[in-house]
């Protein structure tokens, strides 16, 4: 689809429900929105297309700009507002503006705050309800499009991406949306919504240490290291950071007789 195309199937189907068009960020909404050369009516109304990953900050260039699993409609005035900045948590006494339905304030709201999207110097946070909905898509776009995505951009906020992905999982409509988008763009969907752990697996997976008891990291496993962690746990013996990670053999942080009984149990295993 061209950029025009892909926009009139959003507007016109994927995000149009009943009629309606809503904002992603702000849930403001355009009403009696035809299936068919629906942008007119959706731009006069006040909404236009985000990007969730800024043009500014790839080539701009087909087919990312009108790929669907990064687009969502957008009120005018927050898309400006919201420009390039990364996405964060942002302290309330910190947020410049905040926008929900057709109002934004320089106020903190008394009341339905978590509806909100806010717009601080260098952030922006949307609203509760699509964090992970938004985390994905960013995850999608950095994923398919490495070799012309901004990495500094991508790692300033992949944390709390990851955060948002975790606290708020797909629903079944972001579900049904992708596999929707994916009747369009060749059959292929957004895998971080598909499949929970493919954030984790793709991203942030470590694998285990294989060397947990080689506390003097000699790539031997034996008597001589329960030695050493006796006499560190006694204050006899310091370790090195390194050894103190071989050490704790129940990863809980706690170095103590467990772990001796448990390097004891590998040794004899």
């Amino acid at each position: 689809l061209s950029y025009n195309g892909a926009r009139d199937v959003m507007y016109g189907y994927i995000d149009n429900e009943n009629g309606i068009v809503s904002c992603i960020y702000t849930e403001f909404s355009v009403d009696n929105v035809p299936n068919t050369n629906p942008r007119p009516i959706v731009h006069d109304g006040g909404l236009d297309c985000e990007h969730l990953w800024p043009q500014s900050l790839y080539d701009g260039d087909e087919p990312t700009k009108s790929d669907m699993h990064i687009l969502r409609p957008c009120k005018d005035n927050v898309n400006s507002a919201r420009g390039n900045k990364p996405f964060n948590e942002i302290n309330d006494s910190q947020t410049n503006t905040w926008y929900w339905l057709n109002m934004q304030s320089s106020n903190i709201p008394t009341s339905n705050i978590q509806e909100y999207s806010e717009s601080g110097s260098s952030y922006f946070e949307p609203r509760e309800d699509v964090k992970g909905d938004i985390a994905r898509s960013m995850f999608y776009f950095y994923t398919m499009y490495t070799n012309v995505a901004n990495d500094n951009f991508f790692n300033t906020q992949k944390e709390t991406l990851y955060q948002w992905h975790l606290e708020d999982p797909a629903s079944q409509l972001e579900i049904d949306r992708t596999w929707e988008i994916a009747t369009y763009q060749n059959n292929l969907p957004n895998p971080f919504i598909l499949d929970y752990t493919l954030v984790n697996r793709a991203y942030f997976y470590s694998e285990p240490n294989s060397n947990v008891g080689d506390i003097n990291l000699d790539s031997l496993i034996n008597v001589v290291d329960v030695v050493l962690l006796v006499n560190y746990i006694l204050g006899i013996d310091t370790l090195s950071e390194d050894s103190i990670q071989q050490a704790d053999l129940d990863n809980n942080n706690i170095i103590n007789i467990i772990d001796v009984v448990a390097l004891i149990n590998l040794i004899l295993n």
